[in-house]
């Protein structure tokens, strides 16, 4: 079976420490400018509708700690990505160049990737012909990014602000409702003593029971070799095997569906939840199965 619920797309903005961006979100949720906001320690989820879909905005802090230990996580697994940059701040434009090359080599390839020549309301600003030159913006012709668009921003007169928002919204819209769902079948989650945390079969009628016979095949015969096995076929199935820490992700889906599954990516928003869990502490069944739901769509 699949899950029924929608996968909430999400977006990740990135960009250095005061470039705007979570001013930029404030004015994108409200319509208003504020401009009396804490720099971001770590990251602050956000929800916004449209329409039908909800969006979930990641605000990643823009300190080097928070550079360096979030931001590749939430951007490998983003539908879509905004690097803000601060064009009243010539001073930091060989560091914002650092960062920026970084995130595109992360983003997803079908992702949207925006970027923002952002606080052009003050009038000591660079050019973007400067910005163009300084940052080698250039360089996204030859990206195999497919979807990249710069604007011109500011939070303080919403100048593209919208724009940009339908720009991203509606084009992550229409390729998520282009694609297909992956069947999941059945997940495991394993401490590294090989014992289950959790179990759980998604299949129903017949597809249950033959579900339930690949599981006690892949237990009794793959176990010893889950370190080394990135993925086993048995019959129909295929189960995926990911390891991060003291855990692993086992996911049992369709043969068919074995292409579309993006493990690097996909599979990180069930491992950032690891963290949260210890062994002394109650395994979340219900929170898994939300975080499963991340990952039926190829993304």
């Amino acid at each position: 079976m699949s899950l029924n619920k929608k996968i909430n797309p999400l977006i990740a903005i990135t960009g250095l420490e005061s470039a705007g961006k979570t001013t930029f979100i404030h004015r994108l949720k409200t319509g208003e400018f504020k401009s009396d906001f804490q720099p971001t320690v770590g990251y602050d989820l956000s929800i916004i509708r449209k329409e039908d879909f909800r969006f979930d905005i990641v605000d990643l802090g823009g300190h080097e700690a928070f550079r360096t230990t979030f931001w590749e996580n939430f951007v490998t697994s983003c539908q879509g990505c905004v690097f803000v940059f601060d064009r009243s701040n010539k001073e930091k434009i060989v560091l914002a160049k650092e960062w920026l090359w970084k995130v595109e080599k992360w983003v997803p390839k079908d992702a949207n990737f925006a970027f923002f020549a952002n606080k052009s309301d003050l009038e000591e600003i660079m050019s973007l012909d400067e910005i163009i030159e300084g940052l080698d913006l250039t360089k996204f012709s030859e990206s195999p990014l497919k979807s990249f668009r710069i604007f011109e921003t500011s939070s303080v007169t919403g100048k593209n602000i919208d724009e940009c928002w339908d720009w991203m919204t509606k084009s992550i819209k229409r390729r998520m409702e282009a694609k297909p769902i992956m069947n999941i079948y059945a997940f495991e989650l394993l401490d590294d003593r090989l014992e289950a945390l959790v179990q759980e079969v998604l299949a129903e009628g017949d597809k249950k029971e033959k579900t339930e016979e690949i599981r006690q095949v892949f237990r009794a015969h793959s176990l010893k070799m889950i370190d080394s096995l990135p993925f086993i076929n048995i019959d129909n199935f295929i189960v995926h095997i990911l390891k991060k820490g003291d855990y692993y992700a086992v996911l049992y889906v369709d043969k068919d569906d074995e292409q579309r599954i993006a493990r690097e990516t996909g599979m990180t928003l069930l491992f950032e939840s690891l963290s949260r869990i210890r062994r002394e502490l109650k395994v979340d069944r219900e929170f898994l199965i939300e975080l499963i739901n991340s990952i039926k769509y190829e993304i």
